[in-house]
């Protein structure tokens, strides 16, 4: 090339001149292809190329759970032009519980859609949601988490890690258990509880004068059939889909405690996406999350109905539930210097 570049007679020359319209050619070409990524945009600020994010939950695919995980996928992938994709893994295929939770944490897992006894154990201040009889009813229990409660213990999760991209349903909890009717506290002197991993849920158990006993809920039903424990405490929809009429003869409607179900990803992960694209995540779960709201309500409604019809269940509402109310009044007293600023604000939203 030096030679071509030195000599001066027309055939060098000429290849000179083809050597340089290459080069120039070659040049062009690689600065189209580095440049054609950019052509294309996914309409969320970012290039053609595509986000798949994993959310997993607890939910049998009939689930409300499923339902409105499947919904928020749709949304998501609507509102983004088919550039980010959630993928749902049902049944705790990934994961459940504090494990879950843990996973999203480090980043093993993308969304989890968990209860707040399972986040409770990463941010201490969600347990204040579990303290019993604190919500009557749905409306209630919504207007504070979509209020200003709502968003101070959002804006706490934050400062562990997670960022809650909504507030969707679990539902009130009632008892069952293999001995007799619950009428009244005096009725659980005695009695061998399952609960979940929860401080709240210990203290309210022992104030009632149960044996609480924490468990994984899987575990529950052989518990159950051994006399490990006598009775669980869940939503309607876990005694019926973990099959729990089987060896609980006895179902009362206590309504005692209300869970959430918050959607979470990790603060570092959300951060990592572009403005425009956390807000296509934050509307789709809003929306999804009335969705799954609405139907988690109605079947609650549905599956207490079916309860009362069955053959090997005996139901039972007690009557007096101030009762129980009174029971569980030194949980509050225990846990007011802990949670005294929340509790105060969500009494007064309500």
């Amino acid at each position: 090339y030096c030679n071509l570049f030195i000599r001066k007679d027309g055939k060098k020359m000429k290849h000179k001149k083809i050597i340089i319209i290459a080069l120039s050619l070659v040049l062009c070409f690689l600065f189209v292809a580095c440049s054609g990524g950019s052509e294309g945009t996914n309409g969320t600020g970012g290039t053609n190329e595509k986000i798949t994010l994993k959310l997993n939950h607890v939910g049998a695919t009939t689930h409300p759970y499923h339902l409105g995980s499947e919904k928020f996928a749709e949304l998501v992938s609507e509102k983004s032009n088919g550039s980010i994709e959630i993928q749902v893994f049902p049944a705790s295929q990934i994961a459940s519980g504090a494990k879950a939770i843990e996973f999203v944490q480090m980043d093993t897992l993308d969304i989890a859609l968990e209860s707040t006894m399972s986040l409770s154990n990463f941010v201490p201040e969600i347990d204040v949601l579990n303290l019993p009889f604190l919500f009557k009813d749905a409306e209630e229990v919504y207007k504070v988490l979509d209020g200003e409660a709502g968003q101070k213990l959002s804006d706490k999760a934050e400062e562990y890690g997670f960022k809650i991209l909504g507030w969707w349903y679990n539902g009130f909890r009632d008892m069952s258990n293999s001995k007799k009717p619950i009428e009244s506290p005096s009725d659980l002197a005695g009695l061998k509880f399952r609960i979940p991993e929860s401080e709240v849920f210990r203290g309210t158990f022992e104030a009632l004068g149960a044996l609480p006993t924490s468990m994984p809920v899987s575990e529950v039903f052989t518990a159950i059939q051994l006399g490990t424990v006598d009775g669980q405490e869940n939503p309607a929809a876990n005694f019926i889909n973990n099959r729990f009429n089987e060896v609980n003869e006895y179902y009362s409607e206590t309504h005692h405690i209300f869970t959430a179900e918050p959607l979470i990803m990790s603060v570092e992960k959300f951060n990592s996406f572009s403005a425009e694209q956390q807000q296509i995540l934050l509307d789709a779960a809003a929306e999804a999350g009335a969705y799954e709201r609405e139907l988690g309500i109605q079947e609650e409604k549905n599956l207490i109905e079916q309860i009362k019809t069955m053959d090997n269940v005996k139901y039972n509402k007690p009557a007096d539930m101030q009762l129980f109310r009174d029971a569980v009044n030194p949980v509050y007293e225990k846990l007011s210097e802990s949670f005294g600023e929340y509790i105060d604000l969500i009494e007064s939203t309500k």
